[in-house]
């Protein structure tokens, strides 16, 4: 991924901007992130060099700037991408390693922000983010759970959806210097409830997927890489029971397992305390002595893990959304995003 030195004045830059912006634009500030506030990196996702290859074309601009100074870059540039899949799979996660690796400015919007109260504030509200998105560049607009604010205009919507739609299809278009177009990152579990002015601007279309066997153990080493396991521990098998669950429910798991030692810890210090007399403990010892330095993860922990959590997804939007990504998504081979902790 590129490379961009970091400016160290990004936090004077956002308090200029509070001084600066009016209304709408204020109202948004606090969905501002910059790089330096991001802590999630590539290290911290499972990804093929694929993915890597998906996220580098919306930053290409930074590594070879001369190439886009003439022909068709010089006028046209891809608008943006969408990613989808199923909850816990790791697109938000995705989106912000994306946006450490490239230094740039993530505005975050959501239905929440946008959709006010009163006829006409919820396009004021879109006009701003865009606004803001040029005084910040190189800058990300983050629409998560993009088929709440973008889902189809039909003949039955709501004619406050179709003009807050319209309005954000108008200012995504508007932009007048190519070299400024914010990159635009759609993310949805749903997009097949995306309007289909919204995905002709989203060419690139990439399914965060569930992942697979070989997924899962590289997903477990990242989550374990500072735990001490017991050489009981095979995090292959580990990765061979747990089908079908999502980078999220492999994170839960390893969190339960690591209680369970620590509940076995506080129990067995509780045992060996109950059978020792008064006269052999008395001031000798703090509670915390009778603690191990350091837990050591067991299989058995985890079987007791596997026990409380269980896959989250649900099989029926899982095939809706591979139905939509064999009629819409990348084709390309190996264009998996195998995604590892959760946002």
């Amino acid at each position: 991924m590129p490379k961009v030195d970091y400016t160290p004045d990004a936090d004077e830059r956002l308090e200029l901007l509070r001084m600066e912006c009016q209304g709408y634009e204020k109202a948004l500030l606090d969905a501002i992130i910059h790089p330096g506030q991001v802590n999630k990196t590539f290290a911290d996702v499972h990804a093929p060099t694929s993915t890597m290859e998906a996220f580098k074309d919306l930053t290409m601009s930074l590594i070879r700037p001369d190439a886009f100074k003439y022909g068709i870059l010089a006028r046209k540039k891809l608008s943006g991408i969408l990613i989808y899949g199923l909850p816990g799979t790791g697109k938000t996660l995705l989106v912000k390693a994306l946006a450490k690796s490239a230094q740039f400015t993530v505005i975050g919007v959501s239905s929440a922000e946008i959709q006010q109260m009163y006829v006409g504030e919820s396009e004021k509200c879109i006009k701003a983010a865009f606004s803001l998105a040029h005084k910040l560049k190189p800058c990300i607009i983050f629409i998560d759970e993009a088929d709440a604010l973008l889902k189809a205009r039909k003949s039955d919507s709501h004619s406050y959806h179709i003009s807050q739609v319209s309005q954000f299809l108008h200012e995504w278009d508007g932009i007048s210097s190519n070299d400024e177009r914010p990159v635009v990152i759609a993310a949805t579990s749903r997009p097949f409830d995306l309007d289909d002015a919204v995905l002709r601007r989203l060419p690139q279309r990439l399914l965060v997927d569930v992942p697979e066997a070989t997924d899962r153990e590289a997903i477990l080493k990242i989550h374990l890489h500072d735990e001490v396991l017991d050489p009981d521990v095979d995090i292959s098998a580990l990765a061979n029971i747990t089908p079908s669950y999502t980078g999220s429910d492999l994170e839960n798991l390893c969190v339960s397992a690591a209680l369970a030692c620590v509940r076995e810890e506080i129990d067995s210090a509780d045992n060996a305390r109950a059978n020792t007399s008064y006269s052999e403990t008395q001031g000798l010892k703090e509670t915390t002595d009778v603690y191990p330095p350091q837990r050591v993860l067991q299989m058995k922990h985890f079987n007791i893990a596997k026990g409380q959590i269980s896959m989250s997804i649900d099989t029926e939007m899982h095939h809706k959304i591979k139905a939509f990504h064999a009629k819409y998504g990348n084709k390309a081979k190996n264009r998996y995003l195998g995604s590892c902790k959760s946002s």
